[in-house]
C-alpha cells in the first residue's frame, strides 16, 4: 500500500540517488537481456523524457547546447529505442531540407517518428501537420487541456460547453488530417474520464480520430488503469507509458513521475489488457518527465461538481489499484531534486533513465506475448 514518505526516508532515498547521478552511474538496475523471439512493436521514447536536454518547458531558458530533432532520434537509438514522439516545436520551424534530413537519418536508424502537436484548441496547431506529413508521420497527438476540473471548469454546464468546443475542433482537424493520411490521437490529459474520452472518439465517427492512450493520467480523474486500456484500447494508435508513484495525502493525492516499475501502476496488467486490443503498429512510447509532481484534490468537494456518472465502484478501483503497488523509494525522486544535478549530469541522468524504461517496456512485451503464446 503506497504510504506518505518521512522526512528521513525522503532525504535518505535522495541523497542516494543524486549521489549516484553525481558520479556518473545509472539510478536504475542494470538493462535486462532482450527478450527472445524479437521484436514485436516498436518501444521508444517521447520527447518529453529529454526535456532537459532538448530545452523544453521549465527548461526553455537553461544555459548550453540543445538537442535537436536529430539527435533525439539518434539518442532514443543508443537507448534501444525504435519509435520516437517529437515535440511539434521541435519540426515546426524546420526548411524542406532539415526536414528531408531528419527523415532521412530516422529511416537510416529503422526509427518511426510521431510528434504531439500540442492543445488542439490552438489556432497553430494545423501548421504541424505540413511537417508532419513532410515527415512521413501517421499519428500526430493532441489534448485539449491538462487537470481543467475543477480551476479552470468549476461547473458541469461549463465542461459541457466545453465538449461541445472539443467535438467541433475535432471534426475540423481530421478534415485537415485526412488528404495528408494523417490520424489525429487525442490523449487523454488529465481532463476527459475514460468514458468521456471513449464517447468524444466515438461521435466524430472518423478513421483520422483516435486516442493516445497515456497509461498514467488516468489516475487524475479517478479512473482504474487497468480498465481504461480495456476501454480505450480498441480506439489507441499512440501510447504515453508512464509511471507514478502515488502519495495520499488530505485533500487527494500527489503524482510524481517515476521510471516504469518504481511507481504505483501496475504496469504488467495494463499492458497484458491493452495487448488484447492494439495491433502491432501500434507504438509504445515512454514518457519520462523526471521528478515532475501533480495534485489531485480529489477530496474537495468542487473537485466532483464538473463531473456526472462517477460511481463509488469506479473509484474503488482505483484505489485498489494505486494501494496494492508498492512504491521504490530510492527512485523516488522529485522535480527539485533532478534540478540541483549539474548540466553533464543531468544530461546523463536522462540518458539512463530512458535507457531503463525502454528495457523495461520491451521485458514485458516479450513476457506477455511469451505468456500468450503458450496459452
Amino acid at each position: 500500500m503506497t504510504s506518505t514518505l518521512s522526512r528521513r526516508q525522503f532525504i535518505a532515498s535522495t541523497t542516494a540517488a543524486l549521489a549516484a547521478a553525481e558520479a556518473g552511474t545509472s539510478l536504475l538496475a542494470s538493462d535486462p537481456s532482450p527478450s527472445a523471439g524479437g521484436r514485436t512493436r516498436r518501444i521508444g521514447a517521447v520527447a518529453y523524457a529529454y526535456q532537459y536536454s532538448i530545452g523544453l518547458f521549465s527548461y526553455k531558458d537553461r544555459p548550453g547546447d540543445r538537442m535537436d530533432a536529430v539527435k533525439f532520434v539518434e539518442a532514443t537509438r543508443d537507448a534501444g529505442g525504435d519509435v520516437a514522439q517529437l515535440f511539434f516545436s521541435m519540426i515546426t520551424s524546420l526548411s524542406d531540407a532539415e526536414l528531408k534530413r531528419l527523415r532521412d537519418r530516422a529511416a537510416e536508424l529503422d526509427v518511426a517518428l510521431e510528434v504531439h502537436g500540442g492543445s488542439a484548441l490552438a489556432p497553430r496547431f494545423e501548421a504541424v501537420l505540413r511537417p508532419a506529413a513532410a515527415l512521413g508521420i501517421k499519428v500526430v497527438g493532441c489534448s485539449f487541456g491538462m487537470m481543467l476540473r475543477p480551476r479552470k471548469i468549476a461547473t458541469l454546464a461549463a465542461w459541457d460547453e466545453h465538449v461541445r468546443h472539443c467535438q467541433s475542433r475535432l471534426a475540423e482537424l481530421a478534415l485537415a488530417a485526412e488528404p495528408l493520411g494523417i490520424t489525429i490521437g487525442v490523449e487523454n490529459h488529465l481532463d476527459f474520464t475514460t468514458e468521456e474520452l471513449r464517447d468524444l472518439i466515438v461521435a466524430a465517427d472518423s478513421p483520422q480520430v483516435g486516442v493516445i492512450f497515456d497509461v498514467g493520467n488516468t489516475i487524475g480523474t479517478l479512473d482504474d488503469p487497468t480498465e481504461a486500456a480495456d476501454i480505450l484500447g480498441p480506439h489507441v494508435v499512440a501510447t504515453h507509458y508512464k509511471d507514478f508513484a502515488v502519495v495520499e495525502n488530505a485533500n487527494g493525492f500527489q503524482l510524481t513521475m517515476v521510471p516504469l516499475g518504481a511507481g504505483s501502476l501496475r504496469l504488467d496488467e495494463i499492458t497484458a489488457r491493452l495487448l488484447k486490443h492494439v495491433g502491432p503498429d501500434v507504438n509504445f512510447s515512454i514518457e519520462m518527465m523526471n521528478g515532475q509532481q501533480l495534485q489531485v484534490d480529489w477530496l474537495e468537494d468542487r473537485f466532483w461538481t464538473p463531473f456526472r456518472n462517477k460511481t463509488p465502484q469506479q473509484i474503488a478501483a482505483t484505489l485498489r489499484h494505486i494501494r496494492s503497488q508498492e512504491i521504490d523509494r530510492a527512485r523516488f525522486i522529485p522535480q527539485t531534486e533532478v534540478d540541483k544535478l549539474s548540466h553533464e549530469k543531468h544530461l546523463q541522468f536522462e540518458a539512463d533513465r530512458i535507457k531503463q524504461c525502454i528495457a523495461y517496456l520491451k521485458e514485458q512485451v516479450a513476457t506477455n506475448d511469451s505468456r500468450e503464446s503458450t496459452r
